[in-house]
């Protein structure tokens, strides 16, 4: 069992512990974390902003490899794309549900005591995918009838970890505008086979630098 540094937190608890890591067995596409205390029942938060994309309420354990076995959870996409999963929540604990929009560190719901889903003990499984493959390590799957890619979370929870990507601009003449819009302003322009590296996606356009936004349809990742 290792404890983390955490610098973001999904359980609200002074120490965060990691008793399974990721690919720790075949298949495993996240980790599983506790706090300090076996008799502790932190509350579980948001890793970042997002919308809640998924929640299941399953009481007790079951050997279920689908969406029942990641007992009571939640599933939240990020304004990046990727995709966060909390799973083996206590039962009836959820505060949110499918739709919501939620802030970085607000509370999703319990810790699992008792644990929920295909589970063999109270933990959190966390994991973070990605909608295409960022690295020859991740692992591919399906959620919510799409196809993810999942990474190891321990960078993303204990330090600052970019998640910038470079595309090439495939429009002839692209805009970029003052804001992350259609109405926004156009503020300047780029062209064909120019390189953009985008920071941050809203409303399928991408941040290229400190107010500037180019619409995503008109980018293709390198």
């Amino acid at each position: 069992m290792t404890t983390l540094k955490v610098t973001t937190r999904v359980l609200a608890t002074k120490t965060t512990k990691l008793t399974c890591g990721f690919k720790e067995y075949k298949g495993h596409k996240g980790v599983d974390l506790v706090p300090e205390s076996t008799s502790e029942t932190p509350d579980v938060l948001a890793f970042d902003d997002g919308t809640v994309i998924y929640t299941g309420n399953v009481e007790g354990v079951n050997k279920s490899t689908g969406t029942i076995g990641m007992g009571t959870s939640v599933a939240i996409r990020h304004a990046d794309g990727t995709v966060t999963r909390y799973q083996h929540m206590k039962y009836n604990s959820l505060k949110v549900k499918k739709g919501d929009k939620v802030k970085k560190g607000q509370i999703l719901g319990k810790y699992g005591r008792p644990t929920t889903g295909n589970s063999t003990g109270p933990h959190l499984h966390f994991d973070i995918s990605f909608p295409e493959k960022p690295s020859a390590d991740s692992i591919k799957g399906t959620f919510c009838g799409e196809t993810r890619f999942y990474v190891d979370p321990i960078p993303f929870l204990t330090k600052k970890v970019s998640t910038a990507k470079d595309y090439r601009v495939t429009a002839s003449v692209l805009n970029i505008r003052g804001g992350s819009s259609m109405k926004a302003p156009i503020i300047g322009r780029t062209f064909e086979g120019v390189i953009v590296t985008v920071s941050k996606v809203e409303n399928n356009f991408g941040q290229i630098a400190e107010g500037q936004w180019v619409c995503m349809d008109y980018l293709k990742a390198k």
